[in-house]
């Protein structure tokens, strides 16, 4: 009996999958809100950027703290190793999973390193190395990552002289006194014969449309079955780490 509802599960989610790529997201992500090790910290994300010709990563994923990690090769390396010089302890991470490397002239690439339980770029999977863009999606195992990379840079212009004034007197106030004057600024009307830019450069509320619902086959099952799927394929059903 036990085997035969593994296996009707398992039959389950493979049709599900099927349909909806994108469904394995959200099952891991549905697991890490339920796992208590993950359980309130901000989801993992990796900025990338140059600064006077050395690239850097700016990430979260150490030990849940924000951090600029610059590499002498242009190379890091994730996974369960003390090798990795960025190591996630998670059970679906292979001991050396991946890497993001930096490519002068190109820009930085995720490259699975025979990892067991795949490499993903917008759902896809990566089976050698791909070009990461602005806003892609990366998964690691079961580890989801925001790829964000800054590839311009302006300087904004000066701001009024009036608005640094009123700044300079708000910041020389006390607690009290600075809130009360960040309320009325809130609700300063424009100087006569201006109008106000920060009302008219957005639409009414009531004019906005509603967007509709993300559509997900995981919400149609119910709580009891998507807990058996994380728990019996996240859990018992994960192949063993071949790394």
């Amino acid at each position: 009996m036990e085997l035969e509802n593994r296996l009707g599960l398992y039959q389950v989610f493979l049709k599900l999958y099927h349909h909806h790529r994108s469904l394995l997201d959200d099952i891991l992500r549905l697991e890490n809100v339920a796992n208590p090790s993950v359980r309130g910290t901000a989801p993992g994300y990796v900025q990338a950027g140059i600064h006077h010709g050395q690239p850097y990563l700016i990430t979260n994923l150490l030990d849940g703290k924000t951090q600029g990690l610059f590499q002498p090769e242009g190379v890091w390396i994730v996974g369960r190793d003390r090798r990795a010089n960025i190591p996630i302890r998670e059970q679906c991470m292979s001991r050396i999973h991946a890497a993001i490397q930096y490519v002068a002239n190109e820009g930085f690439y995720l490259i699975d390193l025979g990892s067991t339980n795949g490499s993903f770029v917008n759902s896809e999977p990566v089976f050698e190395r791909q070009l990461l863009k602005d806003g892609d999606q990366i998964r690691l195992g079961s580890v989801a990552i925001s790829f964000f990379t800054c590839q311009t840079a302006q300087t904004l212009r000066s701001a009024p002289p009036e608005i640094l004034a009123k700044i300079q007197a708000m910041t020389a106030k006390d607690g009290t006194a600075l809130t009360a004057a960040a309320s009325d600024a809130d609700v300063a009307p424009p100087l006569p014969g201006e109008k106000s830019k920060d009302t008219d450069s957005f639409p009414p509320l009531n004019s906005l449309k509603e967007e509709p619902p993300c559509e997900s086959s995981l919400s149609q099952l119910s709580s009891s079955v998507q807990s058996e799927i994380l728990d019996r394929f996240f859990s018992q059903q994960m192949p063993a780490d071949r790394n």
